[in-house]
């Protein structure tokens, strides 16, 4: 056996701490520079154009990540499957799940981008810009719509054959690249969001050829038989479909409450979110890189039928993202006015900025459940349990969103957060039990 197929068989032989710990590690730093990125990004241009600026990238993000979610969705039930195959080892089999996978990316993308040039003024308008903000988001959106078929590597795919490294690289090299151009387009070519996006697009286009060299020479996979099928492209929809439901509920969550911001708290109610988006990112990351390590165990203990080290594997997933997560909400409680005058000067900002943080904080505790159980549900082929998992928190922040905001005003918004995260575990661990 070579090397490439050693690193997937240590998934049913190496400890589950030690492995959790070795592939989230990988994983975390591979997400924290991508947060990071986010974080140096939103800076740049705060300070480099302005806040209303960032409130046009922050209402055109739901956009964006209706495509990541395509993008996760595919790579994550191709990984599901590949992760099944590789762990009966057949590599043919894991070849064609993979070039299948990339198919369907690659023809969403060219859909995606479409619709996004057709219908970019009655989107725009759909996410409650304000006339302030609205010519930021409209040059942000047409340059990111031109990059949008390369916004994928398929790390998800590079993990399920154990490949941590390299699944590192690909989010490190592209985010190292994009951070650099964010300074040499904004403050030394004062190119403004044009600058930002552009950045972003050449850091798809780096991801994308890592791709290309980890499929063609890396990959232990076998493509020499790729069978192009609607029964495999159906499996992986129909697997991924959990999480594009969760990124398609953040996307529609964003839009949600960027719309009620507009009406609720203005031009500045947006710029808050934006700033608090981008926190909630950096805090939610150790929980992700949790998941996405216990995923590909999960996933190739299930082909191997090693129920044990299933359950050894959700467990200690668990406990970890939990310890992170009270350590997290403790520290944001305390000094809330700190995280967001890092983004800003603006007293107004700031001061409001810090009540909303205080308010969703506590969802910090609540994430890793509902994630960790999705990531389980997923991997495990339990496809209606995962949906279930993954829509509750839209459905459930759709109706508080209703709601809270009549009553409560602009806090209700802020309310309505924690609440639904709440529910939502609470759903999600009575769908366990009953397993």
């Amino acid at each position: 056996m070579d090397k490439n197929k050693n690193k997937a068989v240590e998934m049913e032989t190496k400890a589950i701490p030690k492995l959790i710990l070795s592939y989230s590690s990988a994983t975390f730093f591979a997400l924290f520079f991508d947060a990071l990125y986010n974080i140096i990004d939103t800076l740049f241009i705060s300070h480099g154009v302005g806040d209303d600026a960032m409130g046009g990238v922050s209402v055109v993000f739901p956009f964006m990540m209706i495509q990541a979610g395509i993008a996760q969705m595919v790579g994550g039930g191709a990984a599901a499957l590949a992760a099944k195959h590789l762990g009966e080892k057949d590599y043919k089999k894991a070849g064609s799940v993979t070039a299948n996978a990339m198919l369907i990316f690659y023809s969403t993308a060219v859909i995606t981008t479409l619709i996004g040039f057709l219908f970019m003024s009655p989107i725009l308008k759909l996410t409650g810009v304000t006339t302030d903000i609205l010519p930021y988001a409209k040059e942000y959106l047409s340059i990111i719509l031109v990059g949008n078929v390369f916004s994928t590597g398929f790390s998800s795919i590079i993990r399920a054959e154990g490949r941590m490294g390299y699944s590192l690289a690909i989010w490190l090299i592209p985010t190292a690249v994009n951070i650099a151009l964010d300074y040499v387009f904004i403050n030394l070519l004062n190119m403004g969001v044009k600058g930002a996006a552009l950045a972003t697009v050449i850091g798809y286009f780096t991801s994308f050829l890592m791709s290309v060299i980890f499929f063609t020479k890396i990959s232990c996979q076998d493509f020499s038989e790729i069978k192009i099928n609607r029964q495999t492209a159906k499996d992986i929809v129909i697997i991924g479909i959990p999480t594009l439901i969760q990124m398609s509920s953040m996307s529609l969550i964003f839009l949600l409450i960027n719309r009620l911001l507009s009406k609720f708290g203005g031009s500045v109610g947006i710029n808050i979110f934006a700033y608090l988006s981008k926190i909630a990112t950096l805090a939610i990351v150790p929980i992700n890189s949790v998941a996405q390590a216990v995923s590909p165990i999960i996933g190739y203990n299930h082909g191997a039928d090693n129920r044990a080290r299933i359950k050894s594997t959700l467990n200690f997933g668990l406990l970890i993202t939990e310890a992170y997560s009270v350590i997290a909400l403790i520290a944001v409680m305390i000094i809330p006015d700190y995280f967001i005058s890092i983004f800003t000067d603006n007293s107004e900002i700031i001061r409001d900025g810090a009540v909303a943080l205080q308010i969703i904080s506590p969802a910090l505790i609540l994430m890793p459940i509902v994630i960790i159980l999705s990531s389980y549900f997923q991997s495990t082929g339990k496809k209606a349990k995962a949906i279930i998992s993954s829509a509750s928190i839209l459905v459930f922040l759709l109706i508080l969103l209703a709601v809270l905001p009549q009553i409560f005003s602009l806090t209700g918004i802020w309310l309505s957060i924690p609440i639904a995260c709440l529910l939502s575990a609470l759903l999600s661990v009575s769908i366990k039990i009953k397993c």
